[in-house]
């Protein structure tokens, strides 16, 4: 395991345990992507930093707010991170309110979506982003209806940060949805959630599909079947990393393996196909370090993070409905 990774994957499992043991309360998976994005700056976890910025958040919004639930410690942490806690608040609420304009219900991926830009540091572009994403996502509706939702925002503001044109990112997207549907059915929605990822990589679109294709393909072969569900969008972010297939499965699968034994990383506490997503958003956000493309404020661990964040987000709500519908019965 290349030694940075391996210092990251330490520093993930230390994170954890350290959030872990002051937000008992929050989900597991929460506080393992919140561990994530402290590793991802190389940094220990600060537990009373993070309640000090989760105080000045609930100052700033209240209990019903969609800055809270799920999303309070993911907030919180980034706000730790940023150097200005306020100033990194008021900018999310700022983007989230420009993305939330003429739209009745609040949204937790929207939410995510405005600490992307702030994450980019382009809070000054916000106008352009918002009203490019709109025209990304008003596409994405008109092609395909029935996949496209409020779950693909965080995604259609980081093709709408990318130098590409509506009309370039809206193409390529469907002729990668088109090259990769087919080896995912029945999984349509993950298919297409993974073009969109697919399509924010620079290089020829139709090659990046095929390794897409290519990557899934070679970790089932190894054993380890990387998921159709909330976690393949996840493999998209391997594809640009400059690295032969062999070697970036060998890696990831290596980051699992060294998974085992860890408080909080067992059976019981997340299935093999989220630790193959975090072990591959470890794997490419150290290797997009290494990377001087053109849309490097994009492509670093921002994009590998957000989609953990949001592989998260979707997994507790779909475990939630499953509770309702369940006490319901």
């Amino acid at each position: 395991m290349n030694d940075v990774v391996k210092g990251r994957v330490e520093l993930l499992v230390k994170n954890k345990a350290l959030l872990q043991k002051d937000f008992f309360l929050e989900n597991g998976l929460i506080t393992v992507i919140a561990g994530a994005a402290f590793a991802e700056k190389d940094k220990t976890a600060d537990p009373d930093f993070v309640k000090e910025c989760r105080e000045l958040l609930r100052k700033k919004k209240g209990p019903f707010s969609e800055m809270r639930g799920n999303n309070e410690l993911l907030i919180s942490t980034k706000m730790a991170l940023s150097g200005n806690p306020e100033q990194y608040i008021d900018d999310v609420i700022k983007v989230y309110d420009k993305l939330q304009s003429g739209k009745i219900f609040g949204s937790s991926y929207r939410v995510l979506a405005a600490t992307s830009v702030c994450d980019a540091q382009k809070v000054n572009d916000a106008d352009k982003i918002v009203e490019k994403t709109e025209a990304i996502l008003k596409g994405m509706k008109s092609a395909h209806p029935f996949l496209t939702s409020d779950e693909d925002t965080g995604f259609a503001v980081l093709l709408a940060m990318t130098e590409k044109g509506v009309d370039q990112i809206l193409t390529e997207l469907e002729e990668s949805y088109e090259c990769i549907k087919k080896h995912f059915a029945f999984h349509d929605n993950a298919a297409y959630s993974l073009a969109q990822v697919l399509t924010t990589c620079e290089g020829d679109i139709n090659e990046n599909s095929q390794k897409a294709i290519e990557l899934f393909d070679a970790f089932k072969n190894a054993g380890f079947k990387y998921g159709k569900e909330h976690e393949l969008p996840s493999l998209g972010i391997l594809v640009n990393l400059g690295k032969d297939t062999s070697e970036i499965v060998s890696e990831v699968i290596e980051v699992v393996e060294s998974f085992k034994g860890q408080k909080g990383f067992g059976m019981l506490d997340m299935s093999q196909q989220t630790k193959l997503m975090l072990g591959t958003m470890i794997v490419a956000s150290v290797y997009n370090e290494n990377l001087n493309t053109a849309n490097t404020s994009v492509a670093n661990g921002a994009l590998s993070i957000l989609i953990a964040e949001q592989t998260a987000l979707v997994a507790i709500i779909s475990a939630s409905a499953v509770a309702v519908v369940s006490s319901s019965n």
